[in-house]
């Protein structure tokens, strides 16, 4: 279609006897050549930028920038090619990075910098062994190869899931039902075929007679995979009976009371170290606006409906002293008003790491039915993990669980829950501008692989109720409103089992196969085109 071959063939340099007609043939397809290497490359750039996973993602450019960049990396010798590419995928990481403010953080950018290599790897395996094939096949290297990098990326790099591909495809919802079977890493995988497809009949100029069998393979699996989801959003929609349930966070006003006083106290005590040492009537009398102003807006919520009240991650802060206090406030309106609470809270201790990070059940009885203490502390958490055990238990309305911001980006974790017979996950968050929407979108995909619905309440960010099959119930964003609070009616049921809460990740295991056979087929290639005849004297 641009009117030039691939590099990389044999003859692709100029003979010693070319003639001077040829050769300035040669230098003119040259050209066309890297004109197009600068525009299919800054397309594709352009594109991974819109389509990485951000608050301002665009999720149709997910579908169209490997298309640019595979298509870049066939036209350019593999070298130049494909670290241009890595490029590319580095350079969208770290404008991420910066947007969130973490670039400043030197774990997260060792980590990141691994992803953009791991990224690359499809794309090499692209240019490396599918290219040598012209069969319909060899489509399918490209997703394979993402989908192994995906997972292994998530089991081997403990930062969680982020990076898949899958994930800028939340609002989808027929396809985001694919996930009850494969995981995100189904719809990752569809996501990257398609790209893979596109790219493969553009090589071949999209002649119908050339391309047929292979669109009409692709469309098939698309319409079943679309008509499936289509099916199962209305053959299995989620009960008419629901429960109210309440997100709750303190006000702007308590959180600057606390500030001030914080400030004012002549210590740094948003050091926690400093803070357990400091006069404790002064820290606690610092910290009151904000636990309080949470307590008032649960007795409010309890009295105004709401069966279940979750409060947000660490945005109140407690002295070890003072954590049987504020529990037993909590408890006399949860027996008062028949509710469950999931409290969470900072509990501040005299040992290091000084900080705990979190959450404990109340109900209605009045008792503390479980606390949990974050199993996944993110890189700017300087505190012990939990023991990873995701805390459990029967109620009137499904059986209940928690876990704690960052951990829901951890797929083994959250399927215990599911083992469990969870029907409400509860999940107390803190994020911050710029990172406000990241992991509301990531909660639809949770809820649509283990059945459960999700209750996520954020400070500091976007708090959303989810229902098992990814509708969102409710929304509610800290930076539009004074007073962040989340109320929704959510469906009263049983978990719905999904194939994927079974089978675990078998399809990305699959994908890790095909993978490994894709590097046994390029060495073979290799070694093969090592011993033809005259292969020393070609060109590497």
């Amino acid at each position: 279609m641009l009117g030039i071959r691939e590099r990389g063939g044999a003859g692709a340099g100029k003979s010693a006897g070319e003639a001077p007609g040829k050769g300035r043939e040669s230098r003119e397809r040259t050209a066309r050549a890297r004109a197009a290497g600068r525009w299919l490359w800054g397309t594709g750039t352009a594109l991974l930028l819109l389509a990485v996973h951000s608050n301002w993602h665009l999720a149709a450019a997910a579908w169209l920038f490997p298309v640019f960049l595979l298509r870049y990396a066939r036209l350019r010798p593999a070298r130049h090619g494909l670290l241009r590419v890595g490029y590319a995928l580095g350079l969208a990481q770290l404008a991420w990075l910066i947007s969130t403010g973490m670039v400043f953080v030197p774990s997260v950018l060792a980590v990141f910098a691994v992803l953009a290599v791991v990224q690359t790897l499809p794309f090499v395996a692209d240019r490396l062994v599918a290219a040598r094939s012209g069969s319909v096949s060899s489509t399918l290297v490209f997703p394979a190869v993402l989908v192994c990098g995906e997972y292994l990326f998530t089991r081997l790099a403990g930062f969680g899931d982020y990076g898949a591909l899958g994930f800028t495809q939340h609002g989808f919802l027929p396809l985001v039902q694919l996930a009850s079977v494969a995981g995100v890493y189904g719809v990752s995988f569809l996501v990257a075929w398609t790209a893979s497809v596109a790219h493969w009949a553009w090589r071949r100029g999209f002649r119908w007679r050339q391309i047929r069998r292979g669109v009409v393979v692709w469309a098939g699996v698309l319409a079943l995979v679309l008509g499936a989801g289509g099916v199962r959003l209305v053959a299995f929609a989620p009960t008419t009976t629901t429960v109210r349930v309440a997100g709750i966070s303190a006000g702007r006003a308590a959180e600057r009371a606390t500030e001030r006083a914080l400030h004012t106290a002549g210590e740094e005590l948003w050091r926690p170290r400093n803070l357990v040492r400091a006069d404790p009537r002064r820290v606690r009398a610092a910290l009151a606006p904000v636990t309080d102003d949470l307590v008032a807006a649960t007795d409010r919520e309890a009295r105004a409906g709401a069966r279940i009240v979750v409060w947000p991650e660490t945005q109140a802060r407690v002295l070890a002293d003072d954590r049987q206090r504020l529990l037993g406030r909590v408890a006399e309106i949860a027996r008062k008003r028949q509710v469950y609470v999931n409290t969470a809270f900072a509990l501040h201790t005299p040992r290091p790491p000084y900080v705990r990070n979190v959450a404990a059940l109340v109900t209605p009885e009045g008792k503390v039915a479980w606390t949990y203490d974050k199993t996944h502390p993110t890189p700017m958490e300087p505190m012990t993990p939990g023991k990873g055990a995701v805390p459990v238990i029967g109620s009137p309305y499904g059986r209940l669980a928690t876990v704690i911001c960052y951990d829901a980006d951890f797929p083994g974790l959250m399927r215990r829950a599911a083992d469990q017979g969870t029907a409400l996950m509860m999940v107390p968050a803190n994020d911050w501008a710029g990172f406000e929407s990241l992991h509301a979108q990531r909660a639809v995909f949770r809820s649509v692989e283990y059945g459960y619905a999700m209750v996520r309440q954020s400070v500091h960010g976007v708090a959303t109720v989810v229902d098992h099959q990814g509708r969102i119930r409710g929304r509610a964003d800290y930076f539009t409103a004074d007073r962040q609070t989340l109320v929704a009616e959510v469906p009263v049921q049983p978990r719905t089992d999904t194939l994927y809460s079974r089978t675990g990740d078998l399809f990305a295991l699959l994908c890790t196969g095909g993978s490994l056979l894709v590097v046994a087929l390029g060495v073979r290639g290799r070694r093969a085109r090592a011993g033809a005849p005259g292969a020393g004297g070609g060109r590497p």
